[in-house]
């Protein structure tokens, strides 16, 4: 879902940048992404229902951090309870940095493209990407009356 401010610029990811998302911290460029529609209208909704475009988007990435299987989470050492930390209370409320932006930080540094993470709002599927275009997975928002862009 891409909101009304940023649906001319549908592969910037400045919106996430601006005050970080769940899986990037302020002033990291991210795209969230997900599976299917009904994930990308909850993720975008939450709490707050406003308005939004929905856009279907093509990815190809190989580096991929699969955070929805448990095997990988145990290998890297990743607990199950950093995927539903409540990051904007840490953020917002303790003014503190939630786990997520630290696992962020170093999946990018890693090598990592993004991860593909549970959604916490519905039982679908979220991919973020940290690094696309010239530098990582390549990505197209498939857009074929040419609306999203000026």
């Amino acid at each position: 879902m891409l909101s009304p401010r940023w649906h001319h610029e549908p592969l910037s990811g400045a919106g996430a940048a601006r005050a970080g998302g769940r899986w990037n911290p302020p002033g990291v460029a991210a795209l969230y992404l997900s599976a299917d529609h009904a994930t990308a209208i909850a993720e975008y909704m939450q709490a707050l229902i406003h308005p939004g475009t929905l856009a279907p988007y093509e990815v190809a990435a190989d580096a991929i951090l699969d955070l929805t299987d448990a095997s990988v989470r145990a290998e890297a050492g990743i607990a199950d309870s950093l995927l539903t930390q409540s990051w904007r209370r840490i953020r917002d409320i303790e003014r503190g940095e939630p786990d997520s932006w630290a696992l962020a930080r170093e999946g990018m540094t890693s090598g990592f493209d993004g991860c593909l993470v549970p959604s916490v709002q519905n039982r679908g599927r979220n991919l973020v990407l940290w690094h696309w275009g010239a530098t990582g997975a390549r990505v197209s928002v498939i857009d074929p009356a040419d609306v999203l862009t000026p």
